[in-house]
């Protein structure tokens, strides 16, 4: 299940980022994920699995909403690789598609997911080595919105 995030899932989505930290993302970006949350709550998504938080993903928008942004999604690692990072990826984007404006969806992830996103048609940009810390590289990634 998907459903909005609430100021009240904040201490578990913290609990989830940490399971991620060091591996996928540094511990110094938690204050980043915070700040996320509290001027983006509204276009943040969980999955639920029989009343358990398990992930976790929003998205942000450009001033003159042209650009979306996939933002700060993460999984406990237990519920990793069952297709659950598809289906919030699918979401997003069918919201995204909703704003009329956007015309482009750039990703900042790393190597560790980039060839996750590639699979739903983002190209790398750019990389930049140890950007987020040492041995997390940033893969900077973007695909046109496409409409049907």
């Amino acid at each position: 299940m998907i459903r909005p995030y609430r100021a009240a899932d904040k201490a578990e989505v913290i609990r989830i980022f940490q399971l991620n930290t060091p591996t996928y993302f540094a511990v110094e970006e938690q204050t980043d994920l915070e700040g996320f949350l509290e001027k983006h709550a509204d276009n943040y998504w969980l999955i639920e699995q029989e009343g358990q938080l398990v992930g976790c993903g929003g998205i942000t928008f450009s001033t003159d909403k042209t650009e979306a942004r996939i933002a700060w999604d993460f999984f406990s690692p237990a519920f990793q690789g069952l297709g659950l990072g598809k289906q919030l990826t699918l979401y997003r984007l069918e919201q995204i598609k909703k704003v009329k404006t956007v015309d482009q969806i750039i990703v900042r992830t790393s190597q560790l997911a980039y060839r996750f996103y590639a699979k739903f048609g983002f190209k790398t940009q750019e990389v930049k080595k140890d950007y987020w810390a040492p041995g997390l590289d940033l893969y900077a990634m973007a695909m046109p919105v496409i409409r049907k």
